[in-house]
Protein backbone atom coordinates (compact mmCIF):
# COMPACT_ATOMS: atom_id res chain seq x y z
CA UNK A 1 0.00 0.00 0.00
CA UNK A 2 2.72 2.43 0.98
CA UNK A 3 4.18 1.39 -2.67
CA UNK A 4 0.84 2.30 -4.10
CA UNK A 5 0.37 5.95 -2.34
CA UNK A 6 4.19 7.10 -3.62
CA UNK A 7 3.83 5.94 -6.63
CA UNK A 8 0.29 7.70 -6.81
CA UNK A 9 1.99 11.05 -5.86
CA UNK A 10 4.69 10.41 -8.15
CA UNK A 11 2.19 10.13 -10.79
CA UNK A 12 0.52 12.88 -9.71
CA UNK A 13 3.96 15.13 -9.54
CA UNK A 14 4.93 14.09 -13.06
CA UNK A 15 1.34 14.90 -14.24
CA UNK A 16 1.62 18.63 -12.51
CA UNK A 17 5.73 19.26 -13.67
CA UNK A 18 4.02 17.49 -17.54
CA UNK A 19 0.89 20.19 -17.74
CA UNK A 20 3.64 23.22 -16.62
CA UNK A 21 6.10 22.14 -19.37
CA UNK A 22 3.51 22.43 -21.78
CA UNK A 23 2.65 25.40 -21.16
CA UNK A 24 5.95 27.00 -21.19
CA UNK A 25 6.76 25.41 -25.14
CA UNK A 26 3.38 27.16 -26.32
CA UNK A 27 1.45 23.47 -27.13
CA UNK A 28 -1.45 23.87 -25.36
CA UNK A 29 -2.16 26.25 -22.39
CA UNK A 30 -5.23 26.61 -19.96
CA UNK A 31 -6.74 29.74 -19.03
CA UNK A 32 -5.72 30.97 -15.62
CA UNK A 33 -8.86 31.67 -13.23
CA UNK A 34 -10.33 35.09 -13.30
CA UNK A 35 -9.79 36.77 -9.91
CA UNK A 36 -11.93 39.90 -8.91
CA UNK A 37 -9.66 43.38 -9.47
CA UNK A 38 -6.77 41.43 -10.84
CA UNK A 39 -5.34 43.32 -14.11
CA UNK A 40 -3.79 41.41 -16.85
CA UNK A 41 -1.71 42.51 -19.92
CA UNK A 42 -3.68 44.27 -22.67
CA UNK A 43 -6.61 44.66 -20.48
CA UNK A 44 -8.91 46.89 -18.06
CA UNK A 45 -10.48 45.70 -15.18
CA UNK A 46 -13.39 48.10 -12.92
CA UNK A 47 -15.64 50.38 -13.81
CA UNK A 48 -15.59 52.61 -16.81
CA UNK A 49 -14.15 56.36 -16.22
CA UNK A 50 -16.97 58.73 -15.28
CA UNK A 51 -17.74 62.60 -16.09
CA UNK A 52 -16.05 63.60 -12.68
CA UNK A 53 -12.94 61.06 -13.72
CA UNK A 54 -12.60 63.28 -16.61
CA UNK A 55 -12.53 66.39 -14.93
CA UNK A 56 -9.75 65.76 -12.79
CA UNK A 57 -7.76 65.84 -16.56
CA UNK A 58 -5.15 68.61 -17.06
CA UNK A 59 -5.88 69.49 -19.83
CA UNK A 60 -9.34 70.09 -19.80
CA UNK A 61 -9.88 71.45 -16.07
CA UNK A 62 -12.01 73.96 -16.05
CA UNK A 63 -10.18 75.85 -12.70
CA UNK A 64 -7.68 76.22 -14.92
CA UNK A 65 -9.47 78.41 -17.40
CA UNK A 66 -10.59 80.57 -14.14
CA UNK A 67 -14.44 79.89 -14.53
CA UNK A 68 -16.96 77.81 -15.48
CA UNK A 69 -18.36 78.28 -18.99
CA UNK A 70 -21.95 78.41 -18.21
CA UNK A 71 -20.79 81.08 -15.59
CA UNK A 72 -18.72 83.39 -18.48
CA UNK A 73 -21.87 82.79 -20.44
CA UNK A 74 -24.15 84.52 -17.92
CA UNK A 75 -21.55 87.17 -17.38
CA UNK A 76 -21.22 88.35 -20.77
CA UNK A 77 -25.01 88.63 -21.24
CA UNK A 78 -25.10 90.26 -17.94
CA UNK A 79 -22.55 92.71 -19.31
CA UNK A 80 -24.45 92.90 -22.58
CA UNK A 81 -27.50 93.78 -20.45
CA UNK A 82 -25.55 96.52 -18.40
CA UNK A 83 -24.42 98.61 -21.76
CA UNK A 84 -28.04 98.75 -22.79
CA UNK A 85 -28.93 99.72 -19.99
CA UNK A 86 -26.16 102.42 -19.43
CA UNK A 87 -26.66 103.73 -23.25
CA UNK A 88 -30.39 103.89 -22.48
CA UNK A 89 -29.86 105.93 -19.21
CA UNK A 90 -27.60 108.43 -21.19
CA UNK A 91 -29.78 108.81 -23.91
CA UNK A 92 -32.06 109.95 -21.69
CA UNK A 93 -30.08 112.00 -19.77
CA UNK A 94 -28.78 113.37 -23.39
CA UNK A 95 -32.47 114.16 -24.16
CA UNK A 96 -33.33 116.05 -20.56
CA UNK A 97 -30.19 117.99 -20.79
CA UNK A 98 -31.47 119.32 -24.16
CA UNK A 99 -34.73 120.04 -22.88
CA UNK A 100 -33.42 121.91 -20.39
CA UNK A 101 -30.75 124.14 -22.24
CA UNK A 102 -33.86 124.75 -24.98
CA UNK A 103 -35.99 125.67 -22.37
CA UNK A 104 -33.54 127.88 -20.49
CA UNK A 105 -32.53 129.68 -24.15
CA UNK A 106 -36.25 130.21 -24.63
CA UNK A 107 -36.24 131.87 -21.24
CA UNK A 108 -33.50 134.25 -21.80
CA UNK A 109 -35.08 134.53 -24.75
CA UNK A 110 -38.09 135.89 -23.38
CA UNK A 111 -36.68 138.01 -21.03
CA UNK A 112 -34.18 139.85 -23.56
CA UNK A 113 -37.21 140.74 -25.71
CA UNK A 114 -39.59 142.02 -22.29
CA UNK A 115 -36.42 144.39 -21.61
CA UNK A 116 -35.75 144.92 -25.47
CA UNK A 117 -36.55 148.61 -26.99
CA UNK A 118 -35.91 149.83 -30.75
CA UNK A 119 -35.86 152.88 -32.63
CA UNK A 120 -39.32 153.08 -33.71
CA UNK A 121 -37.89 154.67 -37.21
CA UNK A 122 -34.83 155.41 -39.07
CA UNK A 123 -34.91 158.73 -39.47
CA UNK A 124 -33.72 161.85 -37.81
CA UNK A 125 -34.77 164.04 -34.82
CA UNK A 126 -36.86 167.18 -36.31
CA UNK A 127 -38.27 168.70 -32.85
CA UNK A 128 -37.88 167.78 -29.42
CA UNK A 129 -39.91 167.10 -26.39
CA UNK A 130 -41.78 170.05 -24.86
CA UNK A 131 -40.38 173.19 -25.30
CA UNK A 132 -42.82 176.72 -26.08
CA UNK A 133 -45.44 175.25 -27.62
CA UNK A 134 -45.20 172.19 -25.13
CA UNK A 135 -44.22 169.42 -27.66
CA UNK A 136 -45.99 166.25 -26.06
CA UNK A 137 -43.29 163.85 -28.11
CA UNK A 138 -40.56 164.07 -30.81
CA UNK A 139 -40.63 164.09 -34.39
CA UNK A 140 -38.60 161.73 -36.65
CA UNK A 141 -38.96 162.84 -39.96
CA UNK A 142 -37.41 160.83 -43.60
CA UNK A 143 -38.45 160.07 -46.60
CA UNK A 144 -42.31 159.30 -47.30
CA UNK A 145 -43.31 155.50 -46.53
CA UNK A 146 -40.39 154.81 -43.96
CA UNK A 147 -41.30 151.77 -42.13
CA UNK A 148 -42.71 152.46 -38.73
CA UNK A 149 -42.56 149.89 -36.21
CA UNK A 150 -43.63 149.12 -32.51
CA UNK A 151 -40.72 150.19 -29.99
CA UNK A 152 -41.30 147.60 -27.97
CA UNK A 153 -43.58 144.54 -27.76
CA UNK A 154 -47.49 145.21 -26.47
CA UNK A 155 -50.92 144.65 -27.51
CA UNK A 156 -52.32 147.41 -30.31
CA UNK A 157 -55.37 149.61 -27.95
CA UNK A 158 -55.55 151.71 -30.91
CA UNK A 159 -55.65 151.57 -34.44
CA UNK A 160 -57.39 154.84 -36.50
CA UNK A 161 -58.07 158.17 -37.05
CA UNK A 162 -57.56 160.59 -34.25
CA UNK A 163 -58.18 164.51 -35.21
CA UNK A 164 -54.55 166.17 -35.54
CA UNK A 165 -53.05 163.09 -34.90
CA UNK A 166 -54.22 161.38 -38.35
CA UNK A 167 -53.58 157.74 -39.03
CA UNK A 168 -52.76 156.79 -35.15
CA UNK A 169 -51.30 153.69 -33.07
CA UNK A 170 -51.12 153.38 -29.56
CA UNK A 171 -49.61 150.01 -27.88
CA UNK A 172 -50.34 149.20 -24.00
CA UNK A 173 -46.75 147.64 -22.95
CA UNK A 174 -46.00 146.30 -19.79
CA UNK A 175 -46.45 148.51 -16.32
CA UNK A 176 -49.30 150.35 -17.68
CA UNK A 177 -46.88 152.09 -20.36
CA UNK A 178 -48.29 153.22 -23.62
CA UNK A 179 -46.27 154.12 -26.85
CA UNK A 180 -47.91 156.64 -29.36
CA UNK A 181 -47.62 157.05 -33.86
CA UNK A 182 -49.02 159.38 -35.36
CA UNK A 183 -49.63 161.18 -39.22
CA UNK A 184 -48.92 157.27 -40.52
CA UNK A 185 -49.42 157.26 -44.54
CA UNK A 186 -50.46 153.53 -43.38
CA UNK A 187 -52.17 151.15 -40.70
CA UNK A 188 -51.12 147.55 -41.01
CA UNK A 189 -52.38 146.13 -37.07
CA UNK A 190 -55.53 146.20 -35.93
CA UNK A 191 -56.56 146.51 -31.94
CA UNK A 192 -56.29 143.51 -30.38
CA UNK A 193 -53.44 142.45 -31.41
CA UNK A 194 -50.32 141.06 -30.05
CA UNK A 195 -47.05 143.31 -31.95
CA UNK A 196 -43.10 142.15 -31.15
CA UNK A 197 -40.62 144.42 -31.01
CA UNK A 198 -39.47 146.22 -34.29
CA UNK A 199 -42.61 144.86 -35.81
CA UNK A 200 -44.55 147.07 -38.58
CA UNK A 201 -46.76 148.73 -37.56
CA UNK A 202 -47.24 150.92 -41.12
CA UNK A 203 -45.43 154.05 -42.68
CA UNK A 204 -44.39 157.54 -42.05
CA UNK A 205 -46.89 160.21 -44.04
CA UNK A 206 -48.16 162.96 -43.00
CA UNK A 207 -51.66 162.65 -42.22
CA UNK A 208 -53.76 164.74 -39.96
CA UNK A 209 -52.26 168.24 -38.69
CA UNK A 210 -48.59 167.77 -40.46
CA UNK A 211 -46.21 170.22 -42.64
CA UNK A 212 -44.85 167.08 -44.41
CA UNK A 213 -43.86 163.59 -43.99
CA UNK A 214 -42.61 162.37 -40.05
CA UNK A 215 -43.35 160.47 -37.46
CA UNK A 216 -44.77 161.69 -34.23
CA UNK A 217 -44.12 159.67 -31.16
CA UNK A 218 -45.13 159.90 -27.70
CA UNK A 219 -44.43 158.10 -24.53
CA UNK A 220 -47.04 158.04 -21.37
CA UNK A 221 -47.33 156.36 -18.23
CA UNK A 222 -49.59 155.36 -16.71
CA UNK A 223 -52.73 154.52 -19.46
CA UNK A 224 -53.89 155.20 -22.75
CA UNK A 225 -54.44 158.81 -21.76
CA UNK A 226 -51.90 158.86 -18.98
CA UNK A 227 -48.74 161.60 -18.17
CA UNK A 228 -46.84 162.50 -21.50
CA UNK A 229 -42.47 161.90 -20.93
CA UNK A 230 -39.35 162.97 -23.01
CA UNK A 231 -39.23 160.07 -25.84
CA UNK A 232 -35.85 160.61 -25.94
CA UNK A 233 -35.19 160.59 -22.59
CA UNK A 234 -37.07 156.96 -22.29
CA UNK A 235 -35.19 155.46 -25.14
CA UNK A 236 -32.13 156.14 -23.97
CA UNK A 237 -33.17 154.74 -20.34
CA UNK A 238 -33.39 151.29 -22.41
CA UNK A 239 -30.38 152.02 -24.62
CA UNK A 240 -31.74 153.30 -27.18
CA UNK A 241 -30.05 156.68 -28.57
CA UNK A 242 -30.72 159.12 -31.49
Amino acid sequence: MAQIRRTGIASAVVSTLGIMMINTTGIAHSEPASLPGLRTAGTISGPAPTAADAATDGLSDPSLLGRQPDDSEAAQRQAQTDRVDRDEALAQLSILLLQQRTAAAQTARQQEEALRWVHPIQARLTQRFGGANGHPGIDLGGPMGTQIVAAHSGTVIYAGWESGYGNFVQILHTNNVVTCYAHLSRIDVRVGQRVATSQQLGLEGSTGFSTGPHLHFEVRLNGQNGVEVDPLAWLAKHGVYY
